[in-house]
């Protein structure tokens, strides 16, 4: 081949691999998204491992989960044709290339399982499945090793590559992370159940989820920080702008997180609050417009009214930007796509205030008090779409309990305005 022939092949390969690893990429934002919109997520867990299997070429995916008591590995959520075959089996402690890979909590690449000695066939002689190659990574988080994920048998005869091995190690941490907060989950409702009063459960809950969200929070830092010192490959402009925004948004999250904590002694009074003076319009433009990827991601509209003069309250304004920002959250997540937000300022007499307000799926009336109430949902499951993205979960009940309390802490009030189909205005106000 010439060397034109030659640098031209060169270039159509490495623009397959850019498209493959665009794809990829894209792909493990979707599937984060679907793990995160529900903590009932064995469903969910499947649809991801359908979409894993397709980039992968791949027969079939599984994610093992270990037994707490035995310490056996089961088949938790399984796609491809034995399906229904495999549902709650169970592999023996340490047997198999999955019972390897939980034991040395390391991924592991067989090109050939009937050569491999650590490959339990038992399993394939159970459910008539002939498996010839695998790949399968631990599910780590917090030092625990929850299971395993694996694909098996890559299709056309091909073989999975060191490449595959790194974005099925991406997607592992993504689904230990969801299957944590959903066992989380878990261990709150049945504590919810179990605690007598209604202090304990505000303590219990708000001191859990102030520890627990320093952990997605670290995930995300560790991945920005190895695209910004270039590990991964260099940036242009626009993606090093990116970048820049995605390390505001996390210094904000771990505002966000240290608000939560302080909300909590707060509760048991043992804090105070570092009011100053500032301009309440200035913050309201600059919390919408830092949103406003999250608006234009769902093309709805964003807009503000009455903040075009300064207006001067003495609050903290850390801990009113989180207001905003949860209120402006939710309002971008219960209303549908091309759907219209706006965030207004109103002086009054003895106080101001703002207003958000949407056109979304609205609140039912018996459920204005009741959604301001910590661990508590208007409804067990709300469903809503965002494209061809379903969220069936507002999260876990404390983003409105904790906006009302640091509001109310301000000495001011909150309250919602709603009608099922046509959307909701949440007020709050602060004193002058």
């Amino acid at each position: 081949m010439s060397a034109r022939g030659t640098a031209s092949l060169s270039r159509y390969i490495r623009e397959k691999i850019s498209a493959l690893s665009i794809k990829r990429l894209q792909a493990l934002q979707e599937i984060s998204v679907l793990l995160n919109s529900t903590l009932d997520i064995r469903e969910i867990l499947e649809r991801a491992l359908e979409s894993a299997a397709g980039l992968l070429r791949a027969e079939a995916s599984s994610v093992f989960l270990v037994d707490q008591i035995t310490e056996e590995l089961i088949f938790y959520a399984i796609t491809g044709e034995k399906k229904s075959l495999l549902e709650g089996l169970r592999v023996p402690k340490g047997q198999g290339i999955v019972g390897w890979v939980v034991e040395n909590r390391q991924p592991l690449l067989v090109p050939d399982a009937g050569k491999d000695p650590r490959f339990f066939s038992a399993v394939d002689r159970k459910v008539g499945f002939h498996t010839r190659t695998l790949l399968c990574v631990p599910l780590i988080i917090k030092g625990r090793v929850l299971g395993a994920l694996e694909v098996v048998n890559c299709k056309d005869g091909g073989r999975f590559s060191e490449e595959d091995v790194a974005f099925l190690e991406t997607l592992g941490n993504h689904v230990a992370t969801a299957l944590d907060n959903a066992f989380l989950y878990r261990e709150l409702s049945e504590a919810h159940e179990a605690l007598k009063t209604l202090d304990q459960i505000k303590s219990h809950v708000i001191n859990v989820v102030s520890h627990e969200l320093r952990t997605p929070a670290a995930l995300i830092q560790s991945f920005h920080e190895l695209l910004k010192s270039g590990m991964m490959g260099s940036l242009d402009p626009k993606q090093s702008e990116a970048l820049e925004k995605m390390e505001t948004g996390l210094k904000w999250l771990n505002r966000i997180i240290a608000n939560v904590t302080d909300v909590a002694l707060l509760d048991r009074r043992q804090g105070k609050l570092p009011v100053e003076s500032f301009d309440l319009a200035a913050l309201i433009r600059e919390t919408v417009a830092k949103m406003g990827p999250l608006f234009e991601q769902r093309r709805q509209q964003y807009s503000t009214e009455g903040t075009d003069n300064e207006v001067t309250v003495e609050c903290d304004p850390d801990q009113i930007q989180q207001v905003l920002h949860n209120l402006l959250l939710n309002a971008i997540r219960f209303t549908p796509d091309e759907g219209a937000i706006k965030a207004s300022l109103e002086i009054l007499e003895s106080e101001v205030r703002v207003a958000i307000s949407e056109n979304g799926i609205g609140i039912p009336k018996k459920d204005f008090d009741r959604i301001f109430d910590q661990f508590l949902h208007a409804e067990k499951s709300s469903t809503h779409y965002s494209g061809t993205i379903e969220f069936k979960s507002s999260g876990l009940g404390l983003g409105l309990a904790i906006t009302k309390r640091i509001v109310e802490m301000h000495r001011g009030r909150i309250w919602v305005e709603s009608e099922v189909g046509k959307g909701s205005t949440f007020y709050f106000t602060l004193p002058r």
